[in-house]
């Protein structure tokens, strides 16, 4: 049953005080200021999947309830969402720019991630569309049928995942490690890339979120295995929960943090200091989209879930999730940590030198790898064949496992 949590009209001026002070309304009413305008939803995702389909359907009933002239949905990827959430903190906070991004962006600020250039408690929070247990599907390809089978795995099983540092890829590396899983990340597969992989064969498994999932799993493609946070649908019964079969201990700890992120799924926020009645008007219309009978109408036919929040009470929630103890932030430290650890991740080559002898590409941060390819000790593969690092080729797209250090050297690179 969706239940609907909505902030007065009389207590928007405290929502948007809040923990960090909007800057002041200038003399031009907010509806004025908008009013023929272009308002722009930033997507911190690849277009396709679960955020991009949130924000084009909220954006699609906002424009009723705002005074711009329309609103233009603007994906843009990378770097496990760190891309997309640090150019709509770096937005003139005017209101013209408003985004969504994962809430894997509270473990990556908790463990100051390099690339992070945004601070999640002084963002203006707009609401939040839903809640959203996370599950793990496998591809019915696959010869696990449960997480029994799973935990029992001796041959390394695959998982798709976003970049590092997105919700998919902390929350499956936080269970992988705790745990002791015999899977292997396979990175770089955005909005839906994860199903295509496990129907394409390339991958068996995945992590994420039940409404992005489910119709892969009701179509028949995939099987439910385990499910972290919320309640079970109907039909679903047999899911194992996580907080009913994970061991007391670490494994718990992990599973309600990864649990208490999903209660806070499809964020709206806008930059820090929107002049306060701006952002009132902007959380008016978020909510009056979220109650609109078409818009609900539209989301349970694509199976989207609505449990919606508004303003500050988001913001709020946003800082408890920051206010971990220190013991907690250590566990998740020591369980994301890839210090002594390859990388694995998929990445385009944006240089080649002669020879393929050295090689750059885009790491887990967003930033440059310059790596060196050793003649010997690198295994090359271009289009499923083995090959020699001469064939390289700038713009190849290559699976990477690579130890950082001061070469870089790739113990693999599996590219097409």
């Amino acid at each position: 049953m969706m239940k609907f949590q909505t902030v007065a009209a009389a207590g928007l001026a405290a929502i948007l005080t809040g923990l960090h002070p909007a800057a002041p309304a200038s003399a031009e009413s907010a509806e004025e200021f908008f009013k023929g305008k272009t308002l722009t939803y930033i997507v911190a995702t690849s277009p396709g999947g679960g955020y991009d389909t949130y924000a084009r359907l909220i954006a699609g009933h906002m424009e009723k309830y705002l005074p711009v002239d329309n609103i233009i949905v603007k994906n843009v990827p990378g770097a496990g969402h760190i891309i997309g959430a640090n150019q709509l903190y770096a937005s003139k906070p005017d209101g013209l720019t408003i985004g969504t991004f994962n809430t894997g962006l509270v473990y990556a600020q908790l463990l100051e991630r390099k690339g992070v250039k945004f601070d999640l408690a002084k963002m203006t929070y707009i609401g939040k569309a839903a809640s959203d247990p996370r599950v793990i599907i496998m591809s019915t390809k696959s010869d696990i049928a449960s997480f029994d089978d799973l935990k029992a795995a001796e041959d390394q099983v695959k998982f798709a995942s976003a970049g590092p540092g997105s919700a998919s890829y902390n929350e499956t590396k936080m269970l992988v490690n705790v745990l002791g899983l015999n899977v292997k990340l396979i990175t770089g597969y955005d909005g839906q890339e994860g199903e295509m992989a496990m129907m394409r064969g390339e991958v068996a498994g995945q992590l994420g979120s039940r409404s992005s999932l489910l119709p892969f799993v009701e179509n028949g493609f995939g099987r439910m295995i385990l499910q972290i946070g919320g309640t079970l649908d109907p039909g679903y019964e047999a899911v194992p929960l996580a907080s009913e079969v994970l061991p007391d201990g670490d494994a718990k700890a992990v599973a309600a943090l990864i649990a208490s992120q999903a209660e806070l799924a499809r964020l709206t926020a806008a930059p820090p200091g929107v002049p306060a009645d701006r952002a009132a008007l902007l959380i008016k219309a978020y909510q009056s989209a979220l109650e609109d009978e078409d818009l609900q109408a539209q989301a349970a036919k694509l199976g989207r879930p609505l449990d919606p929040l508004y303003g500050e009470a988001v913001g709020q929630r946003i800082q408890n999730a920051l206010n971990q103890s220190p013991e907690v932030v250590t566990l998740v430290a020591a369980v994301l940590s890839e210090k002594g650890n390859e990388i694995e991740l998929t990445s385009e080559l944006t240089k080649v030198s002669k020879e393929g002898k050295k090689i750059s590409f885009l790491g887990t941060d967003g930033t440059t790898v310059k790596s060196k390819v050793s003649g010997s000790r690198t295994k090359v593969v271009i289009n499923g064949a083995g090959s020699k690092r001469k064939k390289l080729k700038v713009g190849m797209t290559c699976d990477i496992s690579y130890k950082p250090g001061e070469k870089n050297e790739p113990s693999l690179l599996d590219c097409k």
